[in-house]
C-alpha cells in the first residue's frame, strides 16, 4: 500500500478524475494556476483586442451581440434623478446636468448619451474603457474618451501591470497614457474612471467579453468563405458528359453532325431548323446530364449554428441575437428574462463606474463655482433606465396598472420601470390637469368630456313643448 501510494505521488494520480493524465485526451494548456493578472500578459491582452476588433468589423453575428448589448442597455441614454431633501434644487441640478450632456465629450463632438452607448460598446469589443476626467478651454469639466489600446507601456515596464500603478494593496494609484508620439504619461487614478465588468479579484486588465468565440467564429468566417467559393464553382456547371471509356476524343467532349459521313444518322442541324430548341449528337456510349448540386448541405448548415451558439454562450442567449423560430412561448420567456438580467448587471456597471463618478465630477464642480448652492444630499442620485425589454407588454402593463392601484408597487417604481422620469411625469400631469379644468371653466362643460369624454352620459337634446289638445 505505501508502494502504491508513493507512486500514485510520484506520477500525480488523484482520486478526482478529471485531474488524471489520459493518453486519450489532449494536455490542457497554461501552468499551474496563477493570478488572473500573470495570465493576462500584455501581449496576450493586445492580440484578443485585435481579434476581437477585426470580428467587430467583418462578422455580422458578433456586430448584432455587441450592438443589442448597447441599444437595450442604453437606449436613448441613463438620465439621472437627483434624491436631494431640496425638491427645487434637485429640478435646478437636473436641468443644469441635461445642459452638460449636451456636450460632455472633450471634443465636443459626442452626447453623453452617445458616451454611454461608445463605452457600452467598448466593454463587449475591447473588454474595457476608460474615460478621464478632464477640463476644456474655459475651465469646464469634461471627459475624454480613452480606448484600450491607449493605456500600457510602449516597450514594457516593472513599474506598472499593463500599464496601470498599483499600490502594496493592489489599488490603482495612476494609469499610464501612450500618447499619439507613443511617448507616455501617468494620470493620476482619481482623475480616471476605468469601467470594465470584474471577473477575477487578481485580474487587473480585463479581455474582451467574446474572448472565447474569436476562433469559433473566425473559424466559421473561412468555412463559409470557402463554402461559398464551392457553391460559386458548382452553378458555373451546367451539364455532365458522361462517357464509358475514360478518354476523350481530340475534337472536344461532344460534338453536332454537321457533314455527310458513313454509316451517320440524322442532320442535326436540320432537325434543330424543323423542330426548334437544340439537338446534340452523342456517340455510343455517351451521356449528357444535367448538373445538381448539394452545396450547402443541411449538415454545413448545423454546423454553423452550433458554432453561432457556442460563441453566444456568455453573452447573450442565442436565440435573442439571431433565431428565436425554434422555441415556444415559455421558451421566449426564459430567453427574453434571461437577455434582461445581462442588460440590467450592463447598466448598474455603467451605473457604478462611469456615471455616478461623472455627476460627482459635473454638479461637484457646478456647486464650486457657485452654478448651484451646496445642499445637504448633493450627491444622492437615482439612474432612470431605458423601457426593459418584455414579450408579454399587453399583460404586464395591465398587471402593472393593478399593482399601482393596490398600493403593491409605487408610482416612481412604475415610470422607472418604463424608462421614464418620475417627477417629469408629475409635471407633465399637472400642467395637462390645469389646462383641462381652465379650459373646461372657459367654455362652460364638464371636466369629464374633457378627458373622459367616452364615460360621460350623453346629453339629451331639448325639443318644443307639445300642445295639448283641446278638449272636448
Amino acid at each position: 500500500m505505501k508502494l502504491l501510494h508513493h507512486i500514485s505521488r510520484l506520477f500525480g494520480y488523484s482520486g478526482y478524475e478529471s485531474a488524471n493524465a489520459s493518453p486519450r485526451r489532449g494536455q490542457v494548456p497554461g501552468a499551474a494556476p496563477t493570478d488572473t493578472k500573470k495570465e493576462l500578459t500584455s501581449h496576450t491582452r493586445r492580440e484578443l483586442v485585435r481579434r476581437s476588433r477585426y470580428l467587430n468589423k467583418n462578422s455580422g453575428f458578433s456586430r448584432e451581440m455587441v450592438a443589442d448589448m448597447a441599444i437595450y442597455s442604453t437606449g436613448d441614454g441613463i438620465r439621472p434623478q437627483p434624491q436631494s431633501e431640496d425638491a427645487d434644487w434637485n429640478k435646478a441640478a437636473e436641468a443644469y446636468f441635461a445642459r452638460w450632456s449636451a456636450r460632455a465629450e472633450i471634443t465636443r463632438r459626442f452626447s453623453f448619451e452617445e458616451c454611454q452607448h461608445l463605452v457600452c460598446r467598448g466593454l463587449d469589443v475591447d473588454g474595457e474603457y476608460f474615460c478621464l476626467k478632464v477640463r476644456d478651454g474655459l475651465g469646464l469639466p469634461r471627459l475624454q474618451l480613452v480606448e484600450s489600446h491607449r493605456i500600457g507601456d510602449t516597450f514594457g515596464s516593472a513599474e506598472t501591470v499593463d500599464g496601470i500603478k498599483l499600490d502594496a494593496f493592489g489599488a490603482p494609484v495612476a494609469y499610464r497614457l501612450i500618447l499619439d508620439d507613443n511617448a507616455t504619461r501617468d494620470v493620476p487614478a482619481n482623475a480616471v474612471m476605468h469601467i470594465f465588468e470584474p471577473e477575477s479579484a487578481s485580474g487587473v486588465r480585463q479581455p474582451p467579453t467574446l474572448q472565447h468565440s474569436i476562433n469559433h467564429i473566425l473559424d466559421e468566417m473561412e468555412m463559409l468563405a470557402l463554402e461559398k467559393h464551392a457553391v460559386k464553382d458548382n452553378a458555373d456547371i451546367a451539364r455532365i458528359l458522361k462517357r464509358e471509356s475514360g478518354a476523350l476524343d481530340e475534337s472536344g467532349d461532344f460534338s453536332v453532325e454537321t457533314g455527310e459521313q458513313p454509316n451517320a444518322g440524322s442532320d442535326a442541324a436540320l432537325l434543330q431548323r424543323i423542330v426548334g430548341g437544340k439537338l446534340v449528337a452523342l456517340k455510343p456510349g455517351e451521356s449528357l446530364d444535367s448538373f445538381q448540386s448539394n452545396r450547402p448541405s443541411p449538415v454545413f448548415t448545423g454546423f454553423l449554428e452550433h458554432l453561432k451558439r457556442d460563441s453566444a454562450a456568455g453573452m447573450l442567449p442565442y436565440e435573442f441575437v439571431l433565431d428565436a423560430s425554434n422555441i415556444g412561448g415559455a421558451g421566449v420567456r426564459l430567453i427574453v428574462a434571461k437577455a434582461d438580467r445581462r442588460f440590467s448587471y450592463r447598466q448598474m456597471i455603467l451605473i457604478q463606474r462611469l456615471l455616478q463618478p461623472t455627476w460627482g465630477y459635473v454638479i461637484g464642480d457646478a456647486i464650486d463655482r457657485g452654478e448651484l448652492s451646496p445642499v445637504k444630499g448633493w450627491n444622492k442620485v437615482g439612474w432612470v433606465c431605458p423601457r426593459r425589454v418584455t414579450v408579454d407588454a399587453g399583460r404586464e402593463a395591465q398587471q402593472n396598472r393593478a399593482d399601482v392601484e393596490t398600493g403593491l408597487k409605487t408610482l416612481s417604481d412604475h415610470y422607472s420601470e418604463l424608462g421614464m422620469d418620475f417627477r417629469e411625469e408629475l409635471e407633465r400631469r399637472a400642467q395637462d390637469a390645469k389646462a383641462i379644468m381652465e379650459a373646461a371653466e372657459r367654455y362652460g362643460v364638464p371636466v369629464e368630456m374633457l378627458y373622459r369624454p367616452s364615460g360621460t352620459q350623453s346629453v339629451a337634446t331639448p325639443t318644443a313643448p307639445v300642445d295639448k289638445p283641446a278638449s272636448a
